[in-house]
């Protein structure tokens, strides 16, 4: 079943986030979600350890007193309250900002500093607008930054829940390998993988034949299959992993970039400790793939090379080299990094397809550690 989180892991997430607030002098944080995959469910799923499937939600969270949320769905704000009992105080309306303003002035706390983590990729313009209209006399501030460098660094715990997720996903793609034969479309290709994750808890999950959804094409099994599953388990955490089967021998020139980005990957593992740079590793990674004998590409990919994975599939901090959100950011001890470096060279005849690395690094204080553990990330020839 995996291991589940505690009341004292509460306890250590509220008093984290409350000493933040403390430092940014901040009387109450608004914390925005919404039930969508990649930003804003792991806002709530970090607070309440419940998986937000679907509806937006706010929760009103102050430096001292009790937390409390509301969500547009009566049934399921019911849930968070009597299920996980992380937020007791839980209820639905269609109305989120007004009912929070109505609490806020409640509390006395519509005078204050309000932080509003989601301020800037959740919180809609006519919620926000509700916000200022409903608090005058507030001052509603960006918490954005402080809230995400709170939740970047995971616990120990957390660390478990994300290898087990490991354990979990590379056991579907092993049965999706060992149930692959001649003949089948590429949903039936998928579905012993699928039913894995379904029986060990997974909570959504996103699947990819060759960088594309599965269809009731026949599966080729002449060339190169990549086999992508991006998971959210039990736990709320999310992973990303890639299966190679080559069914023809790799080129020369697929060979020389895949062991320059294997070579140039153990000498990151080491430099990803505190301190060093989000853009200085990618650089280190380019370097190794000029000096490889490969001409780097005069445009960049839009495709963030390093993010943040946690309870959301892209998490702070992310790092892409044409992103004009870009987070160079400098790494700090417990961070989890997902590392997937897209090596953006020129076309060549010779390389038909990349290496397609999906990693976690663990961020130590002596460089990192992989969180996939054993897996080889090699293409397998078949």
């Amino acid at each position: 079943m995996g291991t589940q989180a505690t009341i004292s892991e509460r306890n250590r997430r509220f008093a984290r986030l409350q000493d933040a607030m403390m430092k940014e002098e901040l009387d109450v944080l608004l914390v925005a979600g919404k039930g969508h995959s990649s930003s804003g469910r792991g806002y709530f799923r970090w607070l309440t350890d419940f998986h937000l499937w679907g509806h937006d939600g706010m929760i009103l969270f102050p430096l001292e007193g009790d937390p409390m949320l509301t969500l547009t769905s009566a049934g399921v704000a019911k849930r968070i309250a009597t299920t996980p009992g992380w937020i007791d105080h839980a209820q639905g309306d269609w109305y989120v900002t007004p009912t929070i303003v109505t609490e806020l002035k409640r509390r006395g706390l519509d005078r204050g500093r309000i932080g509003i983590a989601g301020y800037e990729f959740i919180v809609g313009a006519g919620a926000f607008h509700r916000l200022q209209e409903g608090l005058p006399d507030a001052a509603l501030i960006n918490a954005d930054h402080m809230m995400n460098r709170v939740r970047a660094i995971k616990s120990p715990l957390e660390v478990q829940q994300i290898r087990e997720l490991w354990a979990m996903t590379k056991g579907a793609m092993e049965r999706f390998v060992t149930h692959l034969e001649p003949g089948m479309t590429e949903k039936q290709a998928s579905m012993e993988s699928v039913r894995y994750i379904h029986e060990h808890g997974a909570r959504n999950y996103l699947i990819f034949h060759n960088g594309n959804i599965p269809t009731d094409r026949l599966v080729e099994l002449e060339d190169i299959l990549a086999y992508h599953m991006e998971v959210c388990g039990k736990s709320g955490h999310c992973n990303e992993l890639t299966v190679t089967l080559a069914f023809r021998d790799p080129t020369p020139d697929e060979l020389r970039i895949m062991e320059a980005e294997f070579s140039v990957y153990e000498e990151i593992q080491k430099a990803a400790k505190p301190g060093a740079r989000l853009g200085d590793l990618f650089d280190q990674y380019e370097r190794a793939l000029v000096e490889a004998g490969f001409e780097l590409a005069d445009e960049p990919l839009h495709h963030y090379e390093f993010h943040g994975q946690g309870m959301d599939w892209t998490e702070w901090p992310t790092f892409a080299p044409n992103d004009p959100v870009n987070h160079d950011v400098e790494l700090q001890a417990g961070m989890v990094i997902n590392y997937h470096p897209a090596a953006n060279i020129k076309p060549t005849a010779d390389v038909r397809q990349k290496t397609g690395i999906n990693d976690h690094l663990l961020i130590t204080e002596n460089g990192s550690i992989r969180l996939s553990g054993d897996w080889d990330m090699r293409w397998r020839i078949v």
